[in-house]
Parts: structure tokens; C-alpha cells; sequence
């Protein structure tokens, strides 16, 4: 029963790896205060022609307190692909999205597994964006499936429901500031989840990144995750507020995401209603999303 437990459990970190959920993006829904109407005009542009190359990695460290005894997780994921603009449809940016490759490592109480994700590799979809980053249309992503043993199917569009951050709708000056109030609600073929979170954001100013002029942009978050795994028959329930801080870069110019990074800490408690189990858990996040070349 503890192997079994074990491995339930450490397949519900992965998919909440996977899915993309610690990226901490949230399309903007409703801003509670607005930045001043002159300065920069930040939004995605992805000129027609150029393809840009990301590589993103995540890592997960879940400490868990099963009946007085700690169960450590730990899980690095990488994913890179390509985001190529197809055409525009009206104000909005048709991208075309391949993965290049994915991967996961896992290291749990039952040993080391993982290796490459070769289900999506050279797979691609149309995804639709507004300037501002909220996502329009991602419904090609839910034919790019890919299996993990243990967990079922599951498909590319929680990973990219959120993986461009939203932007401010107005013009920003170095120093104001405002505030987003988002959720995301999906579900997926082994899990749903429901995350609402506020965040309070900076404009920093501009600041070059790689020879790139870059606008800077920090948040502090804070929220709550709610997710529903199946796996392997059992039910798995986990839940709790965290916090967290986020830094990102938007090339000036050509209006692209240059780089985002995430840092998060959850704690709170994993249910399992059929086993009548409850235990503490504490889940801290480290993610990275950088432009390549």
C-alpha cells in the first residue's frame, strides 16, 4: 500500500509540473488598478517570419508528512519549443507552437525515473493570443496527447494556457504599479484544477537582457491552488494557499517574451477521500522560460 501511495502521489506532482499551473501567468480578467494612459505600450507583437526558441525548466520539491513520517518528491521538468506568428486575426496573434522536446526526472522514496516525453516531440498547433497575452483559442493543443505510465493521458494545453504572461492593457511608466485578480479553471483527461490568485505588479523599467532592450516587470502573488488528480483508481485531492514572486522581460522593439521566472511556496493538505487520508504537504516551485538562440 505505501509503494502504491507513493507512487500516486509522486504522479501528481508531475502532472502539476507539467501542466504548466506553477507558471504563475494568469490572462487578465480584472484589474482592480490601472496603470498611467502615457508612457510604454507593452504587447505581443512576434513579427511574422521570425521563429523564436524557448527552453523552460521547472523544478518541484514536495515534502509531505504521511502518519509522522516525511515523503520527499522531487522533479525537474524541461520542455523547449518554437513559437512561429502564422498571421494575425484581427487586433489577436495566430502562433503556430512546436515542441521541440520534453523531459522529466523524478526522484522519490521508490528511486529515480523519468527520461524523455517522445509523445509530443515534432508536434505542432495553432494557439491564438491577444496583445496583451490572454489566450483566445488554444482548442488544437487538446490533440497533442502524451502518456505518462502510472497517470494516463493528457494533452498540451495546460501547459500553454498561460504561457504567455499577461501584460498591462495601458501604457506604463517606470514605478506604477497594479493589481490582477485571475483564475484558472481547466480540466484536463487526469486532473482539474481551480486556481485564483492576485497579483501585484511593478513596472520596473527597461533593462537589456542579452544585448535585447527589455521592459522589466516584478509581482508578488498570492493564492490558492485546488486540483483533482486520477490515478491509477485512486482520487487524489490536494489543496492550500501560496505565495510567490515573478520577474519578467518583454523585448521593446519587436514585442516578444524574453524571459520569465516564477518562484512559488504552497502549503496545505492532499486528500485521499476512498483511503480516508489527509497528511500536510508543502510544495515549493523554481520555474524558468527564456527566449534562445
Amino acid at each position: 500500500m505505501k509503494n502504491h501511495l507513493v507512487k500516486n502521489l509522486t504522479f501528481t506532482v508531475l502532472i502539476l509540473a507539467l501542466s504548466g499551473v506553477f507558471s504563475a501567468v494568469y490572462s487578465q480578467k480584472k484589474s482592480i488598478a490601472s496603470p498611467a494612459k502615457s508612457g510604454v505600450k507593452l504587447e505581443y507583437k512576434y513579427p511574422e517570419g521570425k521563429t523564436f526558441k524557448y527552453i523552460s525548466d521547472t523544478k518541484v520539491v514536495q515534502n509531505m508528512d504521511v502518519n509522522g513520517q516525511s515523503m520527499l518528491v522531487n522533479i525537474a521538468m524541461y520542455m523547449g519549443c518554437e513559437v512561429k506568428a502564422a498571421r494575425k486575426m484581427g487586433d489577436n496573434l495566430n502562433l503556430e507552437i512546436t515542441i521541440d522536446s520534453m523531459a522529466q526526472n523524478i526522484e522519490s522514496p521508490q528511486g529515480t525515473a523519468g527520461g524523455p516525453i517522445v509523445d509530443v516531440k515534432g508536434k505542432s498547433f495553432n494557439m491564438v493570443i491577444s496583445p496583451a497575452g490572454k489566450t483566445v483559442n488554444i482548442a488544437e493543443a487538446e490533440k497533442v496527447v502524451y502518456n505518462i505510465e502510472g497517470s494516463g493521458e493528457n494533452n498540451m494545453v495546460q501547459a500553454f494556457l498561460n504561457y504567455f504572461p499577461a501584460l498591462p492593457k495601458g501604457s506604463v511608466n517606470p514605478g506604477d504599479t497594479w493589481v490582477s485578480n485571475d483564475t484558472i479553471d481547466s480540466k484536463a483527461p487526469t486532473n482539474t484544477m481551480w486556481v485564483p490568485v492576485e497579483s501585484k505588479f511593478k513596472f520596473e523599467g527597461t533593462e537589456t537582457i542579452a544585448g535585447i532592450e527589455c521592459a522589466k516587470i516584478t509581482a508578488d502573488l498570492s493564492g490558492t491552488r485546488k486540483m483533482i488528480t486520477q490515478s491509477q483508481g485512486m482520487e487524489i485531492h490536494t489543496a492550500g494557499p501560496y505565495t510567490g514572486t515573478q520577474v519578467l522581460y518583454i523585448a521593446l522593439k519587436e514585442g516578444y517574451l524574453v524571459k520569465e521566472t516564477v518562484n512559488t511556496k504552497m502549503t496545505g493538505n492532499i486528500e485521499i477521500p476512498d483511503q480516508n487520508m489527509s497528511f500536510p504537504v508543502v510544495m515549493t516551485v523554481i520555474s524558468n522560460n527564456e527566449v534562445v538562440k
